[in-house]
């Protein structure tokens, strides 16, 4: 079974191989695209926020909300609702790495704390009033899942944040480290997402249903172009695309948390959608 599934892969990306011969002036375009959209979009409200969450923590704001809620979940939704995804799992990752939560409480996170961040979603929408639209289903969806999910983790421990105060050029200097640490490795997936983008453009297929299982950005321009409806626009959100699996996924290396229940998750949630998108 592993051997046919790397001969595929194999056959899989020789022909991307040849392709990118084939179209190198579209693969170029492609690639300075993905750039520019990481530097002029996602680094801007990123790497600020990433920065200020850290000088937060490092200043006692976990711990404050550790005492108003006896939860650290409580903080680490926050960032997921406010900041977005991937820095859901960035911080789920780092909280369950320094003994502040445990893995069920890790992973139950997983589940439910998700967003795209909602300055995109304002952004990419055609008014306000979609928008608002669209964050509300995210959210509802978010409650659903806290809901369903909650019986299968059962120790869901969280630790008070006592961590020794630090000064602020050496947290600045550490959390520039691992905040463009997290950023490279979110340009290179864009990058490689936008590949397959191109792809999609040269043999013109502009469905909402693949577009969306690739990557957000994308489809939501494709659902608009076409003017597919909100059903479209909320399954697009919620399933997140493969870009922002492979974000996640990549992010929670090197630890023992498990990826697949931010799949279940993104599954239960936009699967509803799916199903009303296809009907109407």
């Amino acid at each position: 079974m592993k051997k046919t599934r790397n001969n595929i892969f194999l056959l899989f990306f020789i022909l991307v191989f040849f392709l990118f011969f084939a179209f190198s002036r579209e693969i170029k375009s492609s690639v300075i695209a993905s750039c520019e959209l990481w530097f002029y979009n996602l680094v801007p409200s990123m790497l600020p926020m990433y920065l200020l969450l850290d000088l937060l923590i490092n200043y006692g704001l976990a711990e404050l909300l550790f005492k108003l809620f006896s939860t650290n979940s409580a903080f680490v939704l926050a960032i997921s609702l406010i900041s977005g995804t991937p820095g859901n799992a960035k911080y789920i990752k780092e909280f369950y790495n320094e003994g502040y939560i445990s893995k069920d409480l890790a992973e139950y996170l997983l589940t439910f704390a998700y967003s795209p961040n909602p300055l995109f979603i304002i952004a990419i929408s055609p008014d306000i009033n979609s928008a608002l639209c669209v964050l509300l289903i995210i959210y509802v969806a978010d409650l659903i899942n806290f809901i369903i999910f909650r019986p299968l983790f059962k120790q869901r421990r969280s630790t008070s944040i006592k961590r020794e105060s630090i000064s602020f050029s050496t947290l600045l200097e550490n959390s520039i480290s691992k905040s463009f640490k997290v950023l490279i490795l979110i340009l290179g997936i864009v990058v490689t997402y936008g590949i397959l983008n191109t792809f999609l453009s040269i043999y013109h297929i502009e469905s909402p249903f693949i577009s969306s299982v690739f990557e957000l950005t994308n489809a939501l321009s494709v659902i608009r172009n076409l003017n597919a409806g909100l059903w479209w626009t909320s399954f697009a959100c919620l399933f997140a695309g493969l870009s922002i699996h492979t974000q996640v996924k990549s992010i929670l290396e090197g630890s023992d948390l498990s990826y697949k229940y931010f799949l279940y998750g993104r599954l239960l949630s936009s699967i509803p959608f799916l199903i009303l998108a296809i009907i109407y």
